[in-house]
């Protein structure tokens, strides 16, 4: 009977939740986001604004890197408004959420506010793991001050978004602002780059970056398939930023690194003449502690790298390589899977590896 009764009682405040949602939206205007000011890609494409690049002109063989490219990972949204609430209406192409990512960080959003000279989370969008409910409308942020605010929206990392509209109240303004960010920072690299495992969308380490520099770092990751592949050189030396940074060294194999790493780095420093190309040393992962044959593998890989930067480093002034073999700790607390970072690995990864970037890139002005 007990039960019965807290299930009742859930129930009501489910529909009265329901009921409010229900009833705010009706005073509300929605905007397309297309007409604001979508950021973070690496190169803009015709074919979607929410694409992070075109790959066909690329030639681009394996399919997940064509997925990816179509992916929303590391794009925002930045507007200012003077509404007392922010919602969103979001539509994703059907795709079951991943068992190793929150569905938030896979095909929700998150809002922040400029508060002061901080950018501070203030909601977030949340999904259904049913992939037939692809669309969703979710309010972020209710009953805020009243005059002008500026927001920013982190989109989905790990689906293709297809549509995107910001409600406001129907009497508030709503417009475009620029870039909260100075300079471009490409940031080149694996899963962890991509941002595999961060609780939400605005916690990948690029976007925290970003908001605590005031630099944009631009999300280039590609799950297991940031390899130095021939098929990048062309689209990486077409790029325009301020400078790169490069998680290069977790998915290739000793042969890749020892194929593929110098034409890379020759390539990048033709194209690119007098900007920092920063390489990051892969580091080590919870399961590589107690599986030898991992272990072993992996440390003959690091040590290649290792090897072939050095010489690099010396043969190009602005070539950098950092290493922190145990950038995320060696407690185990700092993983989802002994392998991707949780919100805690994201925020050693920055600790260990932020201020060595940053006074960098300070020599270059990019500050």
């Amino acid at each position: 009977m007990k039960k019965l009764f807290l299930s009742l009682v859930a129930l009501i405040a489910l529909v009265a939740s329901s009921s409010a949602a229900e009833e705010g939206k009706e005073n509300l205007k929605f905007v397309d986001a297309t007409t604001l000011n979508i950021c973070g890609h690496t190169m803009r494409t015709e074919k979607s604004p929410y694409f992070r690049f075109d790959c066909e002109p690329y030639n681009f063989k394996e399919e997940a890197i064509r997925r990816y490219s179509r992916y929303s990972a590391g794009m925002y949204v930045v507007f200012h408004t003077n509404s007392s609430q922010v919602w969103a209406t979001w539509e994703n192409v059907k795709r079951r959420c991943g068992d190793n990512m929150t569905p938030i960080f896979q095909q929700g959003v998150d809002l922040y506010i400029k508060d002061g000279n901080e950018w501070r989370f203030c909601g977030v969008g949340r999904v259904s793991t049913d992939p037939e409910k692809n669309c969703r409308t979710k309010p972020l942020v209710q009953n805020l001050h009243e005059g002008d605010k500026e927001f920013m929206l982190y989109l989905p990392y790990w689906c293709e978004l297809t549509r995107l509209e910001i409600g406001v109240d129907k009497d508030a303004t709503i417009e475009a602002i620029p870039s909260p960010f100075r300079h471009k920072v490409v940031v080149y690299g694996s899963s962890i780059t991509h941002g595999a495992s961060a609780s939400r969308p605005g916690m990948a380490y690029p976007a925290r970056m970003s908001r605590n520099l005031g630099i944009d770092f631009v999300n280039f990751g590609f799950s297991g398939n940031c390899k130095m592949q021939p098929e990048f050189i062309p689209f990486m030396t077409k790029i325009e930023a301020d400078a790169f940074v490069c998680d290069a060294f977790a998915n290739p194999n000793y042969a890749q690194i020892d194929e593929r790493l110098e034409p890379f780095i020759d390539a990048m420093v033709a194209a690119h003449p007098g900007k920092p190309i920063i390489m990051v040393r892969t580091f080590h992962h919870e399961s590589e502690f107690y599986n030898l044959q991992k272990r072993k593998a992996f440390i003959d890989k690091c040590n290649l790298a290792r090897e072939k930067m050095e010489k690099l480093q010396k043969k190009y002034k602005d070539v950098y390589y950092l290493e922190e073999p145990y950038a995320t700790g060696r407690d185990g607390e700092n993983t989802i899977d002994n392998s991707h970072p949780n919100d805690l690995g994201f925020d050693r990864i920055i600790k260990a590896y932020q201020p060595k970037i940053a006074k960098i890139l300070k020599k270059y002005g990019i500050k």
